[in-house]
């Protein structure tokens, strides 16, 4: 393939996930509410979607995808290593006797697991405090005082390596304090707080409460001065894509698919992960087999990502399927060998330097077959073919999503 050819195959993606980000009904609600900062966290350095603050990574940060249900295509997320990466921001103090922060999460492990905190957002101060962290015993804790706080302790099971929206809110007149999970009000109380806080917002870990840094993704950090209502907080929840289950629930990609929620009928696993995807004429149905297939590369790709971004390089089809590199690291992996647990395609996976093409071809007719390719970090392009085999010169995808389990894991 020509460079040019390449060169116009990144614009167009390039283009088509910027036009996505622009039509984020998420976005949207919540700049909606009048937040004072929020930072999408879609990128090393950037500006908020709303007044004049900017944000900054810190340490081992890199930008991945896919991130939370928040739009109809991969949304990115800061992917935080839990020993020196956080984000710091030039937004300084901003509210007074009431405050709402946001942030969609998804811890890397427990942090009993890993015995230390795992600061989410706030704004630290000695004697004021606005911090959102997770404890070593699990729990969720929101400080507003000296000392004071609320607590809310989310299943363990529910914790790792999946999404969740994290939404507390403040208000020293009338004393309360809340906690939402996924929109719904998960704890509250009449503890208070101080009011006035002047210091600096960030994300990951605490420049004042040091050594909490978090370990897994966060993204969409938004700051109000007002404490939002309850049902703010569950329109903006329900603007997500979001199909988590209530916060007193266990999900598990373990287990069979729910009642009326798609059924995979290929191979040993179960998912209820959804795909939207759509070419320049609108939505491609797809079949669950091809679902599956979709589902499949959509890993490959997360994983060649973190290895662009972590190693410098692509990883071979052995070791995005072992979680090995070449000098003994970890990185993700897929849960599923594809070409053992897959009865309808055959995968392939050619990678050299930062370049790498994964195919996915079906072995009968009747199914579409899929191509990614990835030639720079950060740009992919996904062609479909209705014949079966698919190459870059096939059918583009433009928008296109994926809600739910992924098939890799760390």
């Amino acid at each position: 393939m020509s460079r040019a050819a390449i060169a116009a195959l990144a614009a167009i993606a390039t283009l088509g996930c910027a036009a996505i980000h622009a039509q984020s009904d998420f976005v949207t609600a919540v700049t909606a509410s009048h937040p004072i900062a929020y930072f999408r966290l879609d990128a090393a350095t950037g500006k908020s979607q709303v007044g004049a603050a900017t944000w900054k990574s810190v340490g081992g940060v890199a930008i991945a995808a896919p991130g939370a249900p928040v739009a109809a295509s991969l949304s990115k997320f800061a992917k935080l290593n839990g020993s020196d990466a956080f984000v710091t921001t030039t937004q300084y103090g901003g509210v007074g006797g009431t405050a709402s922060i946001l942030a969609w999460v998804n811890l890397a492990e427990l942090p009993s697991k890993a015995n230390h905190f795992f600061y989410v957002a706030g704004e630290s101060e000695n004697g004021n405090d606005l911090d959102v962290q997770f404890e070593t015993d699990n729990a969720l804790r929101f400080y507003t005082a000296s000392g004071g706080h609320i607590s809310y302790t989310p299943s363990p099971s529910t914790l790792v390596n999946q999404w969740h929206m994290i939404l507390v809110t403040l208000d020293t007149a009338s004393h309360s304090r809340h906690i939402y999970w996924d929109g719904k009000s998960v704890a509250s109380d009449q503890g208070g707080g101080e009011s006035g806080k002047q210091s600096a917002f960030t994300i990951g870990e605490s420049i004042v409460f040091t050594g909490r840094f978090f370990h897994g993704g966060i993204q969409d950090v938004a700051l109000w001065n007002r404490a939002l209502k309850t049902n703010e907080v569950a329109d903006i929840f329900a603007a997500s894509k979001s199909t988590a289950s209530p916060a007193e629930e266990s999900p598990s990609s373990d287990l069979p698919a729910a009642s009326g929620a798609p059924v995979p009928t290929t191979g040993p696993f179960a998912t209820k992960a959804k795909v939207e995807i759509e070419d320049a004429n609108g939505p491609v149905q797809l079949k669950r087999e091809e679902q599956i297939a979709y589902i499949f590369l959509s890993a490959i790709e997360n994983i060649e990502h973190e290895c662009q971004l972590t190693l410098q390089h692509v990883c071979s089809f052995s070791q995005i399927l072992s979680g090995s590199d070449s000098h003994g690291g970890q990185i993700e992996h897929l849960k599923f060998d594809p070409n053992k647990t897959d009865p309808n395609y055959v995968y392939t996976l050619a990678a050299s330097g930062m370049a790498w093409e994964a195919h996915a071809n079906p072995k009968k007719p009747g199914l579409k077959g899929f191509c990614s390719m990835s030639r720079n970090i950060g740009t992919t392009t996904v062609t479909y073919s209705n014949a079966g085999k698919a190459g870059w010169t096939d059918t583009e995808l433009g928008n296109r999503g994926m809600e739910g389990d992924s098939f890799s894991t760390q």
